[in-house]
């Protein structure tokens, strides 16, 4: 069974971006369409949406604010939607390893709702949810099967562009430009993709379909000691003959490969730090006129249906000249050597411990601990209030489960301090939907946060703020004003009187959440980490995400 979905979002900030509309279609495993959902939502008052995302779905603010349901109400009404169906399900969709599978999660989790529903277990069964992406299958049907599928509208690198819309118009899908981007119009002409793959693939189709679970990734990987990783950037693909040598140490969910093009034999007998040395240094990128440093070892997420496949499936993106008798024979040396795997797996985590402390790095969630997965008796008690909350029969008693939530998991924060998050998105849920059943002091410090959220005058905060999505309207008005025949102008279709609507509705938020700033004590602003951050950040300080005020 599958459930292809689609997302129409208020940005590109793939873990703070709020989902404005879904559309959802469940079809059998032949992708006959057995029942559809189509959703939409109102914008919470802490997320500012980016011109480009309004100008490319025809969101309006007006519309934003019309819509019959919460952010709240929507999630959990696709939750609903999608328990109700027939598991286990391959959650398919058109790049949505590269977008909406993260802001699914990211949206889920901060509605209290499960963030790993897309790869969750049956609970009797034992079955893994599956997640389906067709432009990865469209990308290994052109690059595995050249000629198989008509791609001759190109990019801006020259090469065969794999937007849906000229996939499908293509290839007998229909799907116009007045079509696109609706999130339903999106996944029907996904649909039709998915049937025509399967038509003119159907091996790569059905190995691809297995891929798309850690268990058939995990079949494949137990059961070809050589295999081929491909890739493909602007259009161009490349194929790297590959063994596995483990799991990262820490990642149940990284793969970590060898590449076979290069001789094991220095690697070896290298310690711990000096592997770690050797990841660090492949992603670097090298000044002008130098080479690349080496990259021997790739990673793979076992999640996220890797582009893998047998030797004889991927031939036409072998090097040439591939050896593969070569290949087997490094294989067998790195596969024998038990020390050098296992330091292979620790220095693997270490270089990505000191990558992420890079000052560079924002961080890329919602709220700390997004991802830290909670265990045994404290995961069942989290999930038991969580439960509470979204029974509940008024927001009075929500907010009653705010308030008590200090007193009643008091021991469990000292424990796991990430446990924090929910009741902060707990607290934000109530105060959109009824403010007044918290207290007027509680009032004042949320809307401080929201003002400090969506005002931060630090544009490096990997968040839209008012700030950003001004910068991003001077430079689509740039593009629009441009005379120049060789630059393409994306924003053509923008109207003039899309410009000014956007332009008021920045000032109105400006307007609407700047006395918060001003008004605030003179005290030194408190970290973006903090608790209860009453205070406006300095742009130095904001390296982190906003947190709503303790309730």
């Amino acid at each position: 069974m599958f459930i292809f979905y689609d997302t129409e979002t208020s940005g590109l900030e793939k873990n703070f971006s709020q989902i404005f509309q879904m559309g959802l279609i469940f079809t059998d495993g032949d992708m006959n369409i057995l029942s559809a959902k189509k959703i939409d939502c109102r914008r919470s008052p802490w997320c500012v949406p980016a011109p480009g995302a309004m100008l490319t779905t025809g969101f309006t603010p007006d519309v934003l604010k019309a819509a019959k349901n919460s952010h709240f109400e929507m999630m959990h009404e696709v939750d609903q939607w999608i328990r109700a169906q027939h598991w286990p399900i391959i959650f398919s969709g058109y790049n949505t390893q590269g977008y909406d599978d993260d802001v699914l999660a990211a949206n889920f989790h901060m509605n209290l709702l499960d963030g790993d529903t897309t790869t969750t277990r049956d609970a009797k069964t034992g079955e893994c949810n599956g997640r389906h992406d067709l432009m990865v299958v469209v990308k290994a049907v052109q690059a595995w099967m050249p000629g198989a599928l008509k791609l001759d509208i190109m990019n801006d690198f020259g090469y065969p562009s794999l937007k849906l819309m000229n996939v499908a118009s293509q290839n007998g899908v229909a799907l116009s430009a007045d079509d696109a981007h609706d999130a339903m119009n999106d996944i029907r002409a996904t649909v039709g993709v998915g049937k025509m793959l399967k038509r003119v693939a159907p091996d790569v189709w059905d190995h691809l379909l297995k891929l798309s679970t850690t268990d058939g990734v995990d079949e494949f990987v137990a059961n070809n000691k050589v295999f081929n990783l491909t890739t493909v950037f602007s259009g161009k693909n490349k194929g790297y003959a590959v063994t596995s040598v483990g799991r990262r140490n820490g990642s149940g969910n990284t793969e970590l490969l060898f590449d076979l093009a290069y001789d094991p034999a220095p690697y070896l007998n290298m310690t711990v730090e000096q592997l770690k040395q050797v990841f660090i240094d492949a992603d670097k990128k090298p000044s002008k006129g130098n080479p690349y440093p080496p990259k021997p070892f790739r990673k793979l997420n076992r999640s996220e249906q890797p582009m893998i496949g047998t030797l004889e499936m991927t031939e036409a993106t072998l090097p040439k000249g591939f050896d593969e008798k070569l290949a087997n024979a490094r294989a067998d040396a790195v596969r024998g050597n038990a020390q050098f795997m296992e330091n292979l797996a620790e220095a693997a985590k270490l270089a990505k411990e000191e990558t992420a402390k890079a000052p560079h790095v924002h961080t890329e969630q919602p709220e700390e601990g997004l991802h830290k997965d909670l265990q045994g008796p404290l995961k069942d008690k989290m999930e038991q209030w969580k439960k509470e909350f979204a029974e509940a029969k008024s927001w009075k008693e929500a907010a009653g489960l705010v308030k008590d939530f200090y007193t009643r998991f008091e021991k469990e924060m000292e424990e796991e301090p990430s446990i924090r998050r929910f009741v902060k998105f707990a607290g934000r849920i109530v105060f959109e939907h009824a403010p007044e059943e918290l207290s007027e002091d509680k009032q004042e410090a949320m809307r401080r946060f929201i003002a400090a959220h969506i005002l931060n005058p630090d544009k490096g905060v990997p968040w839209m703020t008012v700030a950003k999505a001004r910068e991003e309207l001077d430079g689509i008005e740039a593009d629009r004003a441009s005379t120049d025949p060789k630059k393409k102008n994306k924003w053509a279709h923008a109207t003039d009187t899309q410009i000014r609507s956007l332009k008021l509705f920045y000032t109105s938020l400006e307007k609407e959440f700047g006395p918060y700033l001003q008004n605030q004590p003179s005290a030194p602003a408190a970290p973006a980490s903090n608790d209860n951050p009453t205070e406006a950040p300095k742009a130095a300080e904001v390296k982190k995400v906003n947190e709503p005020p303790k309730p």
